[in-house]
């Protein structure tokens, strides 16, 4: 997801569209913000879970390790869409990696499970 974003913002500030760079553009640049903060929340909640392991508390790994999961599977996705989408048409190129990023994002959520898989065991564990 960081690499999604980083590639996003560089080829934002590089792309030239009527006669400006495409990172000056509000919907560009809110885009490119909002997949700051997924990213900034994936890396917080990550951390979280892994301090929950270090510590060994069985019962707040249990409901933080589903949650730190959901959260990254979907910011990860849904950042490699938004870089896409920044891309445009040239994404899907092979002079770019922003497909090879969007194609990971969907093979992970097939082999490690999505989001929504990730909720419903959090909220088993929780016995909702």
């Amino acid at each position: 997801a960081q690499r999604c974003l980083d590639m996003s913002v560089a080829y934002a500030n590089e792309r030239v569209q009527f006669g400006r760079a495409i990172g000056s553009f509000q919907a560009i640049k809110h885009k490119c913000a909002d997949l700051m903060v997924k990213v900034e929340s994936a890396r917080s909640a990550a951390y979280y879970a892994a301090c929950a392991v270090v510590e060994g508390n069985d019962a707040e790994i249990n409901t933080v390790a589903p949650l730190a999961k959901a959260y990254c599977s979907d910011a990860y996705f849904q950042s490699a869409a938004d870089c896409l989408q920044i891309h445009g048409g040239v994404g899907f190129t092979w002079e770019y990696d922003v497909h090879l990023y969007f194609k990971r994002a969907k093979s992970t959520e097939s082999l490690l499970g999505d989001a929504s898989y990730h909720r419903e065991q959090l909220a088993q564990r929780i016995d909702l």
